[in-house]
């Protein structure tokens, strides 16, 4: 799984480091700026709180592996307004995360994956209504578990900001069970 991970990052150009899981700072504050609804998706979303569950709980499953993929792209704007351009960026991510999510599911090693911001494979979600259309590849955001993505970027290597008219989008991949 690693070697493929690997080779998928590198052919579409990410920048990544593996982590270890246990050094990743999770901040309740963070977490908490979902339930005061920052982004606009709080209870809107099987990916959001509150409809996850306990974060605590996330972050239990995400500490059950030795290692992981921090990796992440950056995206030219045209300014700090440029809204289109950052949505494209963001929407980079996440379709290369889905892909090597079916990817890694075709092996047989666990693993957990965390995206950049809300799943947004559906244009619509069916919460609170209707079941997810798609629980085996929604996506959670790092953010949701209060990770701080600034912190865990610098403490390996990674720049979070890159300059003025950027903005860079970061994902996840857990993998190698501890007691394996």
């Amino acid at each position: 799984m690693r070697e493929r991970t690997e080779k998928f990052l590198k052919q579409k150009e990410y920048i990544y480091q593996i982590i270890y899981p246990q050094t990743i700072v999770f901040r309740d504050e963070y977490a908490q700026k979902c339930a005061m609804n920052y982004c606009g998706k709080y209870n809107k979303s099987w990916s959001c709180p509150s409809a996850i569950g306990n974060v605590n709980n996330l972050r239990e499953k995400v500490l059950q592996f030795k290692y992981a993929f921090l990796y992440s792209k950056v995206t030219n704007l045209e300014d700090a307004y440029d809204v289109e351009s950052m949505d494209k960026g963001r929407n980079v991510i996440m379709n290369d995360t889905l892909e090597l999510l079916d990817l890694l599911k075709k092996g047989s090693e666990p693993f957990y994956i965390l995206s950049a911001g809300s799943c947004s494979i559906c244009k619509t979600c069916t919460y609170p209504n209707q079941p997810c259309r798609f629980p085996e590849r929604m996506l959670i955001s790092l953010e949701a578990l209060g990770i701080d993505v600034a912190l865990l970027a610098k403490e390996n290597g990674l720049k979070y900001y890159n300059g003025v008219n950027t903005v860079t989008y970061f994902s996840i991949i857990f993998f190698g069970k501890k007691n394996e």
